[in-house]
């Protein structure tokens, strides 16, 4: 039991920290080449639970530096409810997800390759969700453009 608890208690810490980063960018005095979020939860909900302090996190930076460039990229069990069958279980996030993507101009990718592990394929996610051959890669080409690297 003292194990689950610390657990739990580590991955609160990690991703309030996570957070706390994305906030502490709105300090800098210029604006970032861009931000790149990434995502590798083991629950599937997760995107589910961080979503309302998400979007209130990217609305704060585009406040602060307009058009600054964000992409999220998500490579582990979250990114599945991000299929178009999942879209109607969960329709409030994938309008919050569609919103981010086509409204406030967010690249959101997911994995092709964690996706196709479950049968998956690129074609079965909507059209505003971009499908990378790997997730991991897709981060390192945003760090590659300078953009800042935040995991939650």
């Amino acid at each position: 039991m003292k194990f689950i608890l610390s657990l739990l208690l580590f991955i609160t810490s990690a991703q309030c920290n996570a957070f706390e980063e994305l906030q502490s960018i709105l300090k800098h005095k210029t604006a970032p080449e861009g931000i790149v979020i990434e995502i590798t939860s083991g629950d599937k909900l997760y995107l589910k639970k961080i979503m309302p302090e998400l979007q209130a996190d990217i609305k704060a930076l585009r406040a602060r530096f307009e058009k600054l460039p964000v992409a999220i990229v998500s490579h582990a069990k979250e990114s599945l409810l991000l299929s178009t069958k999942n879209s109607l279980k969960h329709p409030e996030l994938h309008q919050q997800i569609k919103s981010l993507s086509q409204d406030d101009d967010t690249a959101i990718h997911v994995c092709g390759t964690y996706a196709s592990w479950f049968n998956i394929a690129a074609e079965d996610f909507p059209e505003y969700i971009n499908v990378s051959p790997a997730g991991p890669v897709q981060v390192n080409d945003y760090i590659e453009l300078g953009y800042l690297h935040v995991e939650l």
